[in-house]
């Protein structure tokens, strides 16, 4: 008996070391752990986080304004990136579930359980799992996570968006509808390799009928949109609480003037739509400024011809529509007011501003453009921007060079031939495919 109690206490030692020494299953950290749900009071909470908090400066500010390091800092997003990214922060950061439908496979889901980074801290795995999903999600993901909604400010509310139908493949994350009944939009462009991580804001509509250009309807997915419940992902959109199609009944050609009157809350003065509306076109031009730049930068440091992926995020072919769409905008607006009124609520400073721009305001764009000569800085200019080294121009050269067709588009120009200097395509361009 002493024998045989001996050695079974040996083997049950022997077993409990081998226990103690082979590792268990390991315990898998989730992105965050759901704590709270989504309800009308934590969407609320959001709309409001969105309407104070999302800046401009969201990922290029090293640190937050009570000192502490920005866990975001450096980051650099495109359009739906922008738009993807405000509703996780505010997930993670209030320990709410985010799901979305995965893009890469039917039927399946994408959240914040995925446990690929459970040996990261807290902090490194949301920069983990937002730089994943920078390079799963895009414009083209959007409407399986998002549905069209109604015209009401109740609806369109700080996080919703406005995406273009696919051809144009942009979005806008919506930060505020303003008192007036516009939208306050920060979105970003294509990220380049030298992309700074501020990202851009506009107060003005975009052009609706490049938004829903060829096709106005629900399935466009184009228009305002908000975010699917977790239990409507991969089911029919038109399941989802909410889903309405008013806004592909509004006809474009009044598709501005009657959103915006459902919206307002007071109408605007002309003094602030002009204003408003110059800083657009004002916006637009610095813009350009630093996308051309950065293209350069790639030519500089490239000799070859750019690849399709290179030259898409180079170009500048929407970029340019937009800011013709905002001085086309611009014009329509100070036509009317001129027409009613005669400018009387304009200061005389601002009217001569509008004026350089719109030398022949009483004619059409095309005669305007034929007859409009190259514009000078003058105390008259508005937004006069250095565009390459040692050369300026104000708005008013910017509009006459797009609408005469002057600029280019094409990164694999020169800045000469981007901006109009010279006419293109350069002897580069002429080498390369231009794939667009």
């Amino acid at each position: 008996m002493y024998k045989t109690s001996s050695a079974l206490k040996i083997l049950v030692l022997a077993f409990t070391w081998i226990l103690f020494l082979v590792p268990g299953p390991k315990a898998e950290a989730a992105v965050w752990t759901d704590v709270n749900q989504w309800s009308a009071e934590w969407e609320n909470k959001f709309s409001e986080w969105v309407r104070s908090s999302w800046q401009i400066d969201f990922f290029s500010r090293p640190f937050l304004p009570h000192g502490q390091k920005n866990p975001y800092y450096g980051l650099r997003l495109d359009c739906a990136d922008t738009v993807y990214s405000m509703r996780i922060i505010f997930a993670f950061e209030n320990k709410l579930p985010f799901v979305i439908q995965d893009p890469t496979a039917s039927g399946k889901s994408l959240s914040n359980k995925m446990s690929r980074w459970d040996s990261q801290n807290e902090i490194a795995r949301i920069r983990h799992f937002l730089e994943f999903m920078y390079e799963t999600v895009s414009t083209r993901s959007l409407p399986n996570d998002t549905y069209p909604t109604a015209l009401t400010r109740d609806t369109i509310r700080p996080g919703s968006l406005i995406m273009t139908v696919a051809k144009n493949h942009h979005s806008w994350s919506v930060k505020e509808i303003l008192p007036i009944g516009v939208p306050y939009l920060v979105f970003n462009s294509t990220v380049a390799a030298n992309s700074g991580a501020d990202l851009q804001q506009r107060q003005s509509w975009p052009n609706p009928a490049w938004v829903f250009e060829g096709n106005q309807n629900a399935i466009g997915n184009a228009g305002f949109r908000y975010w699917r419940p977790a239990g409507f992902i991969n089911k029919p959109v038109w399941t989802v609480p909410g889903y309405s199609e008013e806004q592909y009944h509004v006809p474009l050609a009044k598709w501005v003037r009657q959103i915006q009157a459902k919206l307002a809350l007071r109408q605007e003065t002309d003094l602030q739509m002009m204003t408003r509306m110059l800083n657009t076109t004002c916006e637009n031009l610095k813009g350009r400024v630093v996308a051309v730049s950065e293209a350069l930068d790639y030519l500089h440091k490239n000799s070859g011809c750019m690849d399709f992926e290179t030259f898409d995020t180079y170009s500048t072919p929407n970029r340019d529509q937009r800011s013709i769409d905002d001085f086309l905008a611009l014009r329509n607006a100070y036509h009317e007011i001129m027409a009613s009124n005669g400018g009387e609520q304009l200061p005389s400073a601002l009217k001569n501003q509008l004026n350089k721009i719109y030398p022949s305001i009483q004619d059409s764009v095309t005669l305007e453009t034929n007859h409009m000569g190259a514009s000078q800085i003058t105390e008259d200019s508005y937004c006069s921007t250095q565009y390459l080294k040692g050369k300026d121009m104000d708005a008013a050269e910017f509009k006459r060079r797009l609408f005469a067709k002057l600029t280019s588009p094409n990164p694999n120009n020169d800045g000469a031939y981007r901006w109009g200097d010279a006419r293109g395509p350069s002897p580069h361009a002429k080498s390369c495919p231009a794939w667009d």
